[in-house]
C-alpha cells in the first residue's frame, strides 16, 4: 500500500509544482505581474463585491408594459383573423390593463369570433356577454410569461454585463418582478448603466406612406389603430442641438416614454409606421461593428438572420419593394431606406450616424438580444474598495490564526515528524485549492474564505483518521511498516465517504443558492477535492519517502 513506483513520485511533484506555479500570480505584486506574460498573469482568482468593491443594483422589470404590448400585438392579429372568418366588428382595442376588448356589430357571431381568438393564441380567455367580448391571459399563464420575461432578462443582462466571462457578477431574481445585479470591480457604473437602460430590441416596420403623405411632414392629429409614431435618429440629434434641455428631459425620462409620447410632447422629426413586425431582433442570429469600404469607411452594423429569420426578411422585401421599410432601434428609427430589391442573403447592413464606438456598443446590445422587459433602476450602491480591504485583512487574518491553531494541534498531538506531514499536505491543499481557483477564474468572496478555513480543518481531519487507525493497529502488535499499511488501508474508506458526503453538500449549495453561498460552495467544493489528492496521494508519498529512507521499525505517534 506504501510503496510507490518512482514515476508515481516524480508525477505528484510535478502537478505539485505546477499548481503553485499558477497559484503565484495572486500572491506576486502589480508591479511583478505586470512583467509576467499575459496569458500567465491574468491567472488570479477575482475577489467578489464584499472583497474588492464594486457596483449594486436593484431592478424592476416593467411587465405590465410587456403585457401590454402583447395584448396590442394579439389585436392586430385578431382583426386579421375575424376578418379571414367574415366577423364583423366594430373595435378591437387593446386597453392599458392587459385586456383586449371586440365589440361585434351581429351578437350571433360571438362563437366564430371566439374561435378567431383561440385561432390566435388558445392561452386566451374570452369573457363578457352580448356583442362585447373581454379577452385577456389566464392567471396560470400570466405567472408564466412574468417569470419567463425575468429569466430571459437575467441571461440577457449576464451577456451584456460579462460577454467575455471574466466579472463574475451575481444576477438573481428578486421577488416577482425583480433582479439583483452585482458586479465586483466597477468603479465607474456610467457604462454599465447604459447597458442595463437600454432594451436594444431591434424591428423592422414598414412606413405608412399614406399617413405620411398625408401629414405632408408634420405630426397627424389621428392616427390608424395599426399604426404608430416613432423619432428618427436624425430628428433626435437634431434636437439635441436646438433644445438640450428637451433632449435630457427625454434621456432621463426614459424608458417611461413611448416612442409616440416623445413625437407628441417634444416635436421632433417622426415617422408614421404600422405596429405590424415584419421581422424582429429575436430572429438575429449575429451582430458585427465594421466599415462600409464602398461609402469613404463610414461605420456601420452589419447582421445576419437565422434561417426563420432570413425567409421572413426574404418575404418581406419581395412584397414591398419601391416601400421604406424602417429600422427601429429601442425608441428610433436609426434608418429607414427604400426597399430595392428582394433581400434573401439572411444578412444586411443598418447604416445611419454612428461613430465607431457606437457600433460597438449598439452591435454588443443586439448581439446579446434585446431585453424582453424594460429595467429600471430602483436601488443603487457602491461598495468601496476601503471596505473590500477591510474585509480581505479580517478574513486573511481570521485564516492565519485557523491555519495556525490547526498546525499547532497536529504537531502537539503527532510530535513533528507526523505532524510535519500532516501540515505540509494542508499547505499543499490550499495551494491547490488557489491554483485551481485561478485557473477556472473562480471569484472568492467572504463566505469563500470562511470556506477556505473549513477546508483547512478538513483536511487534517482525514491525517487525524488515518493516524489514529495506524495508532490502533501499532497497539495490536503490527510492525511499523504493518501498522502504517494497514492503517491506510482501513481507515481510506472513511476518508471517502466522509469527504465525498460533504462533497455532495457542497454540490447542492452551489446549485440551489445563490451570490455569497455559492463563493462558499466553490472554496469548500474544490478543497474537497483537493484534500482527497493530498490525504490519499501526496500524504502517502511523503510517507513511502520517508519509510524507505529511515526504514523506522519504531513510529513516534
Amino acid at each position: 500500500m506504501l510503496h510507490l513506483p518512482r514515476w508515481q513520485t516524480i508525477a505528484i511533484i510535478i502537478f505539485t509544482a505546477l499548481a503553485g506555479i499558477f497559484a503565484l500570480p495572486n500572491i506576486l505584486p502589480d508591479s511583478v505581474d505586470d512583467l509576467l506574460p499575459k496569458w500567465y498573469a491574468q491567472n488570479r482568482i477575482n475577489l467578489g463585491l464584499d472583497l474588492r468593491g464594486g457596483a449594486h443594483f436593484l431592478l424592476e422589470a416593467d411587465l405590465r408594459g410587456v403585457l401590454n404590448e402583447r395584448m396590442t400585438n394579439v389585436a392586430d392579429s385578431l382583426r386579421g383573423e375575424l376578418r379571414k372568418k367574415q366577423v364583423a366588428f366594430k373595435e378591437v382595442a387593446a386597453e392599458p390593463n392587459g385586456h383586449v376588448t371586440v365589440e361585434l356589430r351581429d351578437e350571433a357571431q360571438r362563437a366564430t369570433a371566439i374561435e378567431a381568438i383561440r385561432a390566435v393564441d388558445p392561452s386566451l380567455v374570452a369573457a363578457g356577454t352580448g356583442p362585447v367580448i373581454d379577452i385577456s391571459f389566464s392567471d396560470q399563464e400570466l405567472t408564466r410569461k412574468r417569470k419567463e420575461v425575468i429569466d430571459q432578462s437575467i441571461e440577457i443582462l449576464r451577456r451584456r454585463v460579462d460577454e467575455t466571462g471574466t466579472l463574475e457578477p451575481t444576477i438573481v431574481r428578486e421577488g416577482s418582478d425583480r433582479i439583483l445585479l452585482q458586479v465586483p470591480g466597477i468603479k465607474d457604473t456610467t457604462e454599465l448603466k447604459s447597458k442595463i437602460n437600454q432594451t436594444a430590441k431591434l424591428t423592422f416596420h414598414l412606413v405608412n406612406e399614406n399617413v405620411a403623405a398625408a401629414s405632408g411632414g408634420g405630426l397627424p392629429a389621428v392616427l390608424p389603430p395599426t399604426t404608430f409614431l416613432v423619432p428618427t435618429r436624425e430628428g433626435m440629434q437634431a434636437l439635441k442641438a436646438t433644445n438640450i434641455k428637451a433632449y435630457d428631459e427625454i434621456q432621463s425620462a426614459n424608458p417611461r416614454l413611448t416612442p409616440e409620447q416623445i413625437c407628441r410632447r417634444y416635436h421632433p422629426p417622426c415617422l408614421p409606421v404600422f405596429k405590424r413586425v415584419v421581422v424582429g431582433g429575436e430572429d438575429l442570429d449575429d451582430a458585427k461593428a465594421t466599415f462600409d469600404q464602398q461609402q469613404g469607411g463610414r461605420p456601420i452594423i452589419s447582421f445576419t438572420f437565422n434561417a426563420a429569420g432570413g425567409r421572413s426578411f426574404c418575404a418581406a422585401t419581395r412584397q414591398n419593394i419601391g416601400k421604406r421599410l424602417a429600422i427601429q432601434l429601442d425608441n428610433e428609427i436609426i434608418s429607414a431606406p427604400v426597399v430595392q430589391s428582394a433581400i434573401c442573403g439572411g444578412s444586411g447592413i443598418i447604416t445611419g450616424s454612428f461613430t465607431p464606438q457606437q457600433t460597438q456598443e449598439q452591435a454588443l446590445l443586439l448581439r446579446s438580444g434585446a431585453l424582453p422587459a424594460t429595467l429600471t433602476i430602483i436601488e443603487e450602491r457602491t461598495v468601496g474598495a476601503d471596505l473590500g480591504a477591510d474585509a480581505i485583512h479580517a478574513g486573511t487574518v481570521a485564516a492565519l490564526v485557523g491555519t495556525g491553531l490547526v498546525m499547532f494541534f497536529m504537531f502537539g498531538t503527532y510530535g513533528p515528524l507526523f505532524g510535519g506531514f500532516a501540515n505540509l499536505a494542508m499547505a499543499v491543499n490550499l495551494l491547490l485549492v488557489l491554483a485551481g481557483m485561478s485557473v477556472l477564474g473562480a471569484s472568492l468572496t467572504l463566505p469563500g474564505i470562511a470556506g477556505l478555513v473549513l477546508t483547512v480543518g478538513m483536511s487534517v481531519d482525514s491525517n487525524v483518521l488515518i493516524y489514529e487507525r495506524v495508532r490502533e493497529e501499532r497497539a495490536n502488535g503490527r510492525s511499523a511498516l504493518g501498522a502504517l499499511t494497514a492503517g491506510y488501508e482501513r481507515a481510506l474508506t472513511a476518508v471517502i465517504d466522509s469527504n465525498f458526503t460533504a462533497l455532495i453538500a457542497g454540490v447542492l449549495l452551489f446549485g440551489f443558492g445563490s451570490g455569497p453561498i455559492r463563493g462558499f460552495a466553490t472554496s469548500l467544493s474544490l478543497g474537497l477535492l483537493t484534500h482527497l489528492f493530498t490525504a490519499t496521494i501526496f500524504t502517502r508519498m511523503l510517507l513511502a519517502t520517508w519509510m524507505r529512507w529511515r526504514r523506522p521499525t519504531e513510529l513516534t505517534l
